[in-house]
């Protein structure tokens, strides 16, 4: 019951913080935290005390507990990111998008500054905006330089290879844009499928992962809750050092597990955007 009452004082604490921060703050200063980081601290800081306060229930053991707590603080985290890969995805579709659709353009007639214009309105809907950005500095800074603050903005291995043909290819004044276009968003689409392949194993070997290191755990809380005499020795100090020991050996299995997983870093031909590079210079002309 002590344990139950120190889960509700904690929730009930935090929400009326949340509530006293959501009457009280004006709407035009800002907390001084991302919304989204907010929301993910917010999420980490219930799951841990949900986390830890469920296990201690369970088996009152202090390792067990603290490993729940910490387990239930990244949890959050683990499910936000899910946002993020779905989003990186999104921009490397986009962006083979944008080179076909390019090339398209290209050779309908109209040049790459206008075709770019153009593609603001009618283009891929996750690019709009940076397209948009793209067409106002083109007019101001230059269609070279223009390309390389859009890279460098998306963020994306593609997006480097696109601005960098462009720009390249404004430099020297090549003439056969279009089969470049057609070479380039040819490329694009078979990288931007290889990614695709590879983020949908990456997300089952993940999967598998975090199912082999939850397997312990639950069988031990089965054990514990079906035949508490057996995990008797747990109790004492020894057993706690065991049970913390196999915590690690855990932790360190699941680390290895997602770690060989990840699939390797797409190559960045630009730096990211508070990095500091030379942007190709215009040479010749392109329309």
């Amino acid at each position: 019951m002590t344990m139950a009452a120190l889960l509700v004082a904690c929730l009930t604490g935090l929400g009326l913080v949340l509530l006293v921060d959501g009457l009280t703050r004006p709407a035009g200063r800002p907390l001084g935290i991302q919304p989204g980081r907010l929301a993910a601290f917010l999420a980490g800081a219930v799951g841990a005390v949900l986390g830890g306060v469920g296990v201690w229930l369970l088996t009152g053991w202090p390792v067990l507990t603290l490993a729940a707590g910490v387990g239930g603080c990244l949890l959050p985290r683990a499910w936000f990111s899910r946002g993020d890969v779905r989003a990186q995805a999104a921009r490397s579709e986009a962006v083979a998008e944008l080179a076909a659709s390019l090339r398209d353009a290209v050779r309908g007639g109209l040049g790459v500054t206008e075709a770019l214009g153009g593609l603001a309105a009618w283009g891929p809907p996750a690019l709009r905006r940076q397209l948009s950005e793209l067409a106002a500095e083109a007019s101001v800074l230059g269609l070279p330089e223009a390309l390389g603050n859009f890279a460098r903005r998306l963020g994306d291995p593609l997006a480097d290879l696109l601005a960098t043909t462009l720009a390249l290819n404004h430099r020297l004044g090549g003439r056969n844009l279009a089969e470049v276009l057609d070479d380039l968003a040819a490329a694009i689409r078979a990288e931007a499928q290889t990614l695709r392949e590879m983020r949908a194993r990456q997300a089952q070997q993940r999967l598998s992962a975090r199912l082999v290191a939850a397997a312990p755990f639950a069988i031990l809380l089965l054990i514990r809750q079906t035949n508490p005499d057996y995990l008797t020795p747990f109790h004492t100090v020894i057993g706690q050092g065991v049970l913390a020991l196999a915590v690690l050996l855990v932790v360190a299995g699941y680390a290895a597990m997602v770690a060989l997983a990840r699939p390797p870093a797409g190559t960045r031909l630009l730096p990211s955007e508070s990095g500091t590079t030379a942007t190709p210079t215009s040479g010749g002309a392109l329309r």
